[in-house]
């Protein structure tokens, strides 16, 4: 059979080290595995990135930007303008990581600064525009109106309503004047790092998550299609949370195509019922201490092997006897688990160090 391994890292251990540890308790039945590292904005992504050998070619910049506190509202974000126009003209498509911005103009000042080096229409700024990761919560915010920017942030800190009118409206004019749509500010995204996310869109550029970048990059979807099981995990595995954005960004890739979801946390609170109201089949808790660094992976391995063998397709393994079809931009059915033409394995001796079963192309 085979299985993919997406999860986030825990502390002492990169993503690319757990998945590495949990995949060799299945190697080692004799199946086919692979790793795609994981991880999300200011926490992990950076490692991710730099393990996934698809990320090769691309360059990754986490600038340090100071908190703007009060000022956030009369800061531009002239700053990231500079950055970006600083870019090698000749250079490879280059990732942002930003998790959190000193600024809340609409991206009006990086937007004015790169119109200013590459004139109006931005041509040349378009085609340089980086791709900018950050942070889910970051990803879904609208600018504008009662869910945008000013409106959450504003009420928070007891700002004087006229004002906050009077922001509001200046970002609703310069989303119209950037977008020629009067409610562009309203899309969720738009607000995405003070405003970054309507300026980049607006320029044809891209604003993401870390686990959606990640798994785009590795061709994640036709990958998950032809895989038997996925398992994912976190450190803690809580129903608030789900684990986080790892553990999401996962189950929505992995749900429309059918494949089943399990999770191998270190400790895990969920029941069982709130296991199957979010998509997971089970949660198999290692229920191990701390876990210090590489020389704990072997441990994680020997936890991991009961929960291998359980879902492992095969004598006193579960089973899912019913074949499962691929998408329709596909030509053929996926065998069913326990068809012997599946079971080209790779021994657990090849499986060292960083990961290579990465499934760089389709199988």
């Amino acid at each position: 059979m085979r299985v993919l391994v997406a999860t986030d890292s825990w502390t002492g251990l990169r993503s690319r080290q757990v998945g590495t540890a949990l995949a060799r308790a299945w190697a080692g039945l004799g199946d086919e595995v692979a790793v795609i590292p994981m991880g999300t904005a200011g926490a992990g992504f950076r490692q991710a990135f730099e393990d996934l050998r698809e990320a090769a070619g691309l360059d990754i910049l986490a600038p340090s930007l100071p908190d703007a506190g009060a000022d956030r509202w009369t800061t531009g974000s002239e700053p990231l303008g500079r950055l970006i126009a600083g870019l090698p003209a000749d250079g490879g498509r280059v990732v942002i990581e930003l998790s959190r911005a000193p600024w809340r103009d609409g991206g009006r000042g990086m937007v004015e600064y790169l119109r200013s080096r590459t004139g109006r229409e931005g041509r040349q700024g378009r085609a340089r525009l980086p791709i900018v990761v950050t942070t889910a919560e970051q990803a879904g915010l609208e600018l504008t109106g009662l869910r945008g920017v000013v409106s959450l942030e504003g009420r928070a800190e007891r700002m004087d309503p006229a004002r906050m009118l009077a922001l509001d409206q200046a970002l609703c004019d310069w989303a119209e004047e950037l977008t020629g749509d009067p409610e562009a500010g309203t899309v969720p995204g738009s607000g995405a790092l003070g405003g970054i996310g309507l300026a980049v869109s607006a320029l044809g550029g891209q604003v993401t998550t870390g686990p959606r970048l990640l798994l785009d990059l590795a061709d994640a979807r036709r990958t998950v299609s032809r895989a038997d099981l996925v398992v994912t995990g976190c450190e803690h595995l809580d129903f608030q949370t789900l684990g986080g954005e790892v553990v999401t960004q996962v189950l929505k890739l992995a749900e429309p195509l059918g494949v089943p979801v399990i999770a191998v946390p270190l400790t895990s609170e969920v029941s069982a019922r709130e296991l199957r109201q979010a998509g997971l089949e089970a949660a198999a808790p290692l229920d191990g201490g701390p876990v210090g660094g590489a020389a704990d992976m072997v441990a994680v391995t020997a936890a991991a092997g009961p929960v291998a063998r359980t879902w492992h397709w095969g004598a006193g393994g579960t089973s899912f006897p019913t074949p499962l079809t691929l998408g329709a931009d596909e030509t053929e059915s996926r065998p069913a688990p326990t068809d012997p033409s599946r079971r080209r394995a790779p021994s657990p001796e090849a499986i060292r160090g960083p990961f290579d079963h990465q499934w760089s192309r389709p199988i």
